[in-house]
């Protein structure tokens, strides 16, 4: 899905439809958007030497151009909140997209941004948006909450008299120890980890 094919837009958690803004297109004909994000080579040239050697790509992160439209006329208070929304955030707010809210957009408005109006307080707004990133992002995602209501599993034997014990020691305080009276050398070379029993 692409930007300029949605109507409405939610920033920062609002919704444009509070204020009656729609996302427009001015262009006439095909529209253009971003495809990919810019993206820059990393090469090092040295003297005496027609190629450079190369250090790798790196992405820029998205930035592009949108055109809000006020549906009705505004008045100073509704303009006023509405730059204060979209223009004012002094961090990347959450921007989504009406035909594809799967996709999440951490934009921040940046540039000069423009109110194209006809002395009637009506108009549009043109703003560039840059991300945080070279991708959109994915909705969080929780998973359902388990409600582990059992009973819990409680194992009364807590020392190592209770039991079966095949080839253990234990001392005078019931604390397993080695068998000193067994060596490495008394376990023949020909027998297997499965049938060793100390």
């Amino acid at each position: 899905m692409t930007i300029k094919d949605s109507i409405y837009f939610i920033y920062d958690g609002i919704e444009s439809k509070r204020y009656g803004i729609a996302n427009v297109n001015l262009d006439s004909g095909m529209q253009e958007e971003y495809f990919a994000a810019s993206r820059r080579i990393n090469e090092e040239q040295i003297r005496g030497r027609s190629k450079p050697y190369f250090q790798g790509i790196e992405k820029e992160p998205l930035k592009f151009s949108v055109s809000f439209a006020f549906e009705e006329a505004w008045d100073e208070a509704t303009i006023r909140e509405v730059k204060r929304w979209l223009t004012e955030p002094d961090y990347y707010k959450p921007l989504i997209f009406s035909n594809d809210p799967e996709k999440v957009y951490y934009a921040i408005c940046v540039d000069d941004p423009q109110l194209v109006h006809n002395c009637l307080q009506q108009g549009y707004m043109k703003l560039n948006f840059r991300c945080n990133d070279a991708y959109a992002y994915s909705p969080l995602s929780l998973s359902k909450v388990y409600d582990w209501d059992e009973n819990p599993l409680i194992i009364a034997r807590n020392a190592f008299t209770n039991g079966d014990k095949h080839g253990i020691l234990l001392n005078s305080n019931d604390q397993i120890t080695l068998n000193t009276a067994k060596t490495w050398n008394d376990i023949s070379p020909a027998i297997s980890w499965k049938d060793l029993s100390i």
